[in-house]
Order: C-alpha cells, then structure tokens, then sequence
C-alpha cells in the first residue's frame, strides 16, 4: 500500500509537471501568436506612418520652394519697373535712334546717386556701357566684366551675372539693345542670395539654389558653382562622376512649372563629393517671358531617418509594454491575466476613442475653413451682382433726376431710390469685406452738420446721468470728404475718456463746431496740418473733468499709454484718433488744466458743396471703349453717354475689346476688374506699352490694394467703384487728366 500510495503521489507530480508544460507551451505559442499579431499591426502601421509623413514633408518642401519662387519673382520685378524708371527721369533725353542722352551730367549724377542711397533691396550700383557694350564707368569706382548672360525678359531687359576686379558676383540689368551711355543696374546677387534665400534652412546638407531656364546656376551655396551650367558645367569639374540621374531631374525642370523628384547626385558643397539620394522641391519663378527655377534641395536620410528613429521609439515602447504584460501574466495567473488584458483593452479603446475625436474635431475644423472660404467666394460674388443690378437702377435715378423739375413729385422719388440705392451700395461694401480682407478705406463726402448732430446723439446715449451734454454748431452748406464710421470712433473715444475723467461728479460735455478759415489759425497751428485747405471744420470737445498736467499731455498719443486703473482702459483710444485724423489730412490737439478739464481741437478740411449730379458736356474728342461682362449695365451707359452727345463703343468679352483697340486709336477704356474671361487688370498689364495714349481706367466692387498698386505702377491711370454712372466715369477722365 505504501508503493501504491508513492506511485499515486509520484504520478500526481508528473501530471502537475505536464500541466505546467502544457500551460508553458499554451503561454509561448500565445506569446508568439501576440508578437506576430503585433509585429504584423507595426508592420502596417510604420508603412501608413511613414508614408503620410513623408508626404507631409514633400508638401513642406513643395511650399517652401513656392513662397521662394514668389519672393524672388516679386524681387526682381521690382527691380525692372526700378530700372525702367531710371531711364525716364527728367534728365534723361531719347534721340531719334531711340538712344537715351544725359542731358545735364552733373544734375543725372546726382539723381543717380540720391536713387543708391535710398534704395534697400541690394542695388548696390550702377554703371554706362558704350554702344558697343563695353564698359565705361560706374558710381562706385568699380570694374565689372565676364557677363553671364541668364534672362531676357518681355521689356527688352536682359539680366547678366557679372564679376568686379574682387571676384565678387553681382546680378546686373540692362536693355539688350545696344545704345549710347546706357545705364546698367547693379545688384548685390551675394547678399541677395543670403539674406534671402541661403538663410532657409533644407535638413542637415540640404540648401535652396536657383538656375534659368537653361539650366545655369544663378545662385548657389558654393561660389564655384555660380554661372556654370548644372550638367556641362560639372562634368567639366568633375569628369569622373555619374550624372545621369541629376541630368534627367534638370530636363524635367527645364519643362517650367513646379514639382518634386528623387534623384542621385552629390553634395557639392562638401570637399569628398559623397554621393547621396536626394530630393528635390522645385518652383519656376515668371520673369516676363522667360522663368528662373527655384530648387529646394534636401538629402533623403534627412527626411526619412528621423521617420524611422521616431518608429523604432514607438516600437520600443510597444515591445515594453508587451513584455510587461507577459512578466504579469508568468507572476500573476490566468486570473490576473484576463484582467490585466481587460484593462489594457479598455485602455486602448479609451485612446482610440480620445483620437478618433481628434480626428472628429480635426476634420469639423477643416470642413469650418471650406465653408468660410466657400463663403467668402460667394459673397465677393454676390457683391459684383448686387453692383451690377446696382449700377442701372443708380443709373436711371440719375437720368430722371437730370430730366425732372426739381420741385416735383417725380423728382423726389427718383431722388428716394437713388438715396435708397446709396444705401444698399453701403451694405455691398460691407459683405465684401467677408471677400478681401485688404478693401480700401471708403471716403465719401459727408454732410458736417448732419455729422456732428448724429455724433452728439451718439455721445448722449452713453453718458451717465450726472454728464451733461450741450451742443453749439454752424455748419450749414458745409461738407467734409472722409469716412463716417472713423470719425464717429474719434468722437466717441474723446467723449468716453471725458466721461472717464469727469467721474461720478456733476459734469458738462460740450462739443462746439464750426468752419474756420486757414489763415485765420495760428501760424503753429497752420504748420501742423498737412494739406494746404483753405477752409477746415473746427470740432472742439470740452470738458470738466480732473484735467491733465503737461506730462501726461506729452503722452496721450502714445500707444497703450494710460491713466486709468489696470484692466479699465487698453490706451489705443486716443492713438487710434490721432491715426484717422491724420489718414482724414487732419489734425488733433489738446489743451488741459488739472482741475479745470480738458479741450480737445480737431480740424478736418472742409468743402463747400456736396457733388451732386451734373449733367457733363458733350465731348466729341473721345473715342470711348467700356467692357463689361453685364448687358444692362452697358446698355444704361450707352444710353446715358449718347444723351449728352458720346458715342460710347461696348463689349462684354476680352478677344472682342482686343479688336476694338486695334480698329482705331482708343482714348479711354474702361475695363471692368471681374470679366467672366480674365481680369481687367491683367488685360490692362498685357497691353502695357502697346497704347501710350490711352487711358486705362478699372470698375471695381471695391477698391483694392491691388488696384491702389497697380495705378502707383502706372498699369492703369485710374480706377472708379461701382456701382458707375456717365458722370463718375468722365469724372476719373478728369482726375486723371489733372494728375499729368
């Protein structure tokens, strides 16, 4: 029985020995099953990781060599219209060869000289070539040759890489055509290139460099390389090399447009020449005619290693993390097994919940930003049809109002629905701002009397009981040519911080207005204000506040500078007034006495009339060509101009008005800026030079830096808002008729 009783105990260890294997082996294929399972999810994971990084980074690049490609194509526009302007200044005189002549040396010297010291965009100097293209003198003193011819632009200008008696490289422009005395612009292509462009940092190695359409290199971060072709070039330096990739990636360059390829090469600013996978982000930059290559270049470990590094962390941690949850399961037994891997469920599920309502919260905001630029659209949009329809109803008021006794009950209400049409034109201008954050400043004529009156019940509204507010005005038959809105800020700001200063006593507000003669005003006072007016609206606000002693008066104007407690007041009120009065060719001032108060003197220039409508005199002298994408809005200008004897020509698309202007001689056209087939001043830009004599003027919703720009360039001569009527066209004629 003893030998039965240890053969039963003994088997009882084997089977317990069997279980343990059994539940090992059960635990290892598990093991082995969990790591498969995840290095199958890495697996995927990392290609889905790395691929959408990588991505992310060659659009990265890809904007990179964009914003460089604009920049540059920015700059050197600038700098033609600059060299353009050299050549027609005053003391310059063109020959009946077309070959411009100095006719005073001592006053052009001085021009030239006065253009160098103010120019800050890397003009450096500028130098005369004989007719025969050779040399002759510059300001500096310096020597330049062995040109390298990159561009010829549309202008007849061509751009050259050329060196001094140091070896320093410089981008010089000058016209192609041979002439007498010619001026050449130089530009400082070194500092150029560092302070815009080699300051961009491309990984590691990487650089940004730029070639013509030819494939030479104009800028690059190894000197050597300037002016050398990017094939021929380097195969002369270096014969030894393979540069077959490089040579395929820089036909696909010489295509133009934009892109992003791998390819093999080297890097050519290290002694050894390693060869390296590279990628390259590329740009064109339009020269007028002719295009630069923008070229971001960056080494593909530079883009892919930190990709990879980041994963392996990733997996470490997972792998961790597992090996954690195999230590618990060994120690701790099923029981804790199952809940450890419970909770390691719940865990997981948690942060894929957390980051599916990242993702969630990621695409409503996206899906916000479609729908405001969406909106935007549409509404800029709607502002150009609203114009439209805008234009004849304004248009045919006028026409009645021209046409009928101003006594009557026609004329009144013909002269309701052009105020009526005045009003909804207010309301276009202000959803357009929803289109162009950039809109212009309005200024319209404004009746002063009716100003200052609405003005004073404004203040009135948001005085405190104990702040009286009395009102003495003589403005009667006088106008003032600025923007409601921002005159009404400066008001109020004044009125809130005498409000401030008058506190919880007993006080008065008076806001005193009249007109003043110019020489009437002191002669300090006549100094400050920047337009010579003869006639201003004096405005004076006084109060019975605590007053101000003379330090605090020295900084009022000043931004964020204040008086009031902390967290009551910001201190841009009163900056913020000076700046409108001075953008009105105004002027703002202030005297005050502690105890007394304060009185504040603003003075705005004063007109003595509203415009009103004037019915222009015929002028058969012009030849007048207007384009616009709207039947009726020609159709009203057309019958308006013909009432006061102009035949007016009209079209409603650009092949059209393109054979109108080769017809006949054009005086004035008229362009709107939104045609269903190209902008207006795109066309005016594409027909620059080929009508000296006509004036371009643009219809737009709303004025536009763009605009403001394109008439500072002399693209356009002038531009008008819509909605436009016969009278508001002839008056820019004018306008640009007294600006010659």
């Amino acid at each position: 029985m003893k030998t039965d009783g240890k053969n039963v105990k003994w088997k009882s260890k084997e089977q317990r020995e069997k279980e343990n294997r059994r539940i090992r082996w059960i635990f290892l294929i598990l093991f082995l099953l969990v790591l498969l399972g995840f290095g199958g999810m890495g697996y995927r994971v990392w290609k889905q990781y790395s691929k959408d990084l990588m991505q992310n980074q060659y659009d990265q690049l890809s904007n990179s060599s964009k914003i460089l490609s604009e920049s540059l194509e920015t700059s050197m526009k600038e700098y033609e219209w600059d060299y353009e302007m050299l050549h027609n200044i005053e003391v310059m005189m063109q020959d009946e060869a077309g070959n411009y002549k100095i006719q005073n040396t001592d006053a052009f010297m001085q021009k030239m000289k006065r253009y160098l010291e103010e120019e800050t965009t890397y003009v450096c100097d500028l130098f005369w070539q004989d007719e025969n293209g050779n040399f002759i003198n510059s300001l500096s003193g310096k020597v330049y040759a062995d040109p390298v011819c990159f561009t010829e632009t549309d202008q007849g200008v061509g751009i050259y890489q050329m060196e001094d008696d140091k070896d320093q490289k410089y981008l010089v422009l000058h016209y192609l055509e041979p002439s007498e005395n010619q001026i050449c612009m130089v530009v400082n292509e070194e500092a150029f290139y560092a302070n815009l462009i080699s300051s961009i940092k491309v990984g590691t190695n990487g650089y940004v460099m730029i070639k013509n359409s030819e494939g030479k290199i104009i800028m690059h971060p190894k000197g050597e390389q300037w002016g050398i072709d990017v094939i021929e070039g380097r195969k002369e330096m270096y014969p030894h090399l393979d540069l077959s990739s490089l040579e395929h990636m820089i036909e696909k360059q010489k295509e133009g447009g934009e892109g992003i390829l791998e390819y093999d090469s080297y890097w050519w600013t290290m002694p050894n020449l390693p060869k390296v996978h590279k990628v390259s982000a590329y740009s064109s930059a339009d020269l007028g005619g002719d295009f630069w290559v923008v070229s971001a270049v960056i080494d593909y470990d530079d883009m892919y290693l930190p990709i990879r590094q980041g994963f392996t962390r990733i997996l470490f941690v997972m792998l961790g993390i597992l090996l954690l949850i195999i230590i618990l399961l060994i120690f701790v037994g099923r029981l804790v097994f199952d809940r450890q891997k419970s909770a390691a469920e719940i865990i997981y599920l948690r942060e894929l919940n957390s980051l599916l309502e990242e993702v969630h919260q990621s695409e409503e905001n996206i899906a916000h930003q479609e729908r405001l630029q969406i909106m935007g659209t549409m509404t800029g949009g709607i502002a150009h049809e609203f114009n439209n329809f805008l234009t004849p109803i304004m248009g045919y008021a006028e026409l009645l109002m021209m046409e009928l006794p101003e006594d009557s009950e026609e004329y009144d209400s013909a002269h309701e629905i052009y105020e009526a049409s005045e009003k909804a034109k207010d309301v276009v201008r202000q959803i357009s701002t929803l289109s162009r954050k950039n809109v212009e400043t309005v200024y319209k004529s404004i009746p002063a009397q009716k100003l200052m009156q609405r003005a004073v019940k404004m203040i009135s509204s948001v005085c405190p009981p104990q702040v009286t507010v009395e009102e003495q005005m003589n403005l009667d038959h006088t106008w003032i040519l600025g923007n409601t809105t921002q005159i009404n800020q400066v008001l109020l700001n004044i009125s809130v911080n005498a409000i401030h200063a008058i506190g919880k006593q007993k006080g008065t507000i008076r806001i005193l207005a009249r007109r003043v003669k110019r020489n009437s005003l002191s002669q300090e006072l006549a100094d400050k204000l920047r337009e010579s007016w003869e006639d201003y609206v004096e405005i004076q606000i006084q109060d019975t506040g605590c007053g101000m002693n003379q330090e605090t008066m020295k900084h009022i104007f000043d931004p964020f500078f204040t008086t009031k407690k902390g967290g009551e007041g910001t201190g841009l009120g009163l900056a913020l007034a000076e700046q409108i009065m001075m953008s009105h060719k105004g002027y703002i001032s202030v005297e005050s006495k502690p105890g007394v108060g304060s009185t504040f003197y603003l003075y705005l220039p004063a007109m003595d009339t509203e415009q009103k409508i004037i019915v222009p005199t015929a002028s058969g002298k012009y030849r007048i060509v207007i384009a616009d994408d709207n039947a009726k809005v020609l159709k009203l200008l057309e019958k308006n101009f013909r009432k006061i004897g102009i035949e007016i020509i009209t079209c409603r698309d650009v092949e059209k008005l393109k054979e109108y202007l080769k017809e006949a001689e054009t005086d004035v056209l008229y362009i709107d800026e939104t045609l269903e087939d190209g902008s207006g001043v795109e066309f005016c830009m594409s027909i620059s030079g080929k009508y000296p004599q006509m004036k371009k003027i643009v219809m737009a919703a709303h004025i536009t830096r763009e605009l403001a720009e394109a008439k500072q360039h002399g693209i356009i001569e002038g531009y008008v808002e819509k909605p436009v009527s016969e009278v508001t066209l002839l008056d820019a004629v004018r306008q640009c008729e007294e600006n010659v």
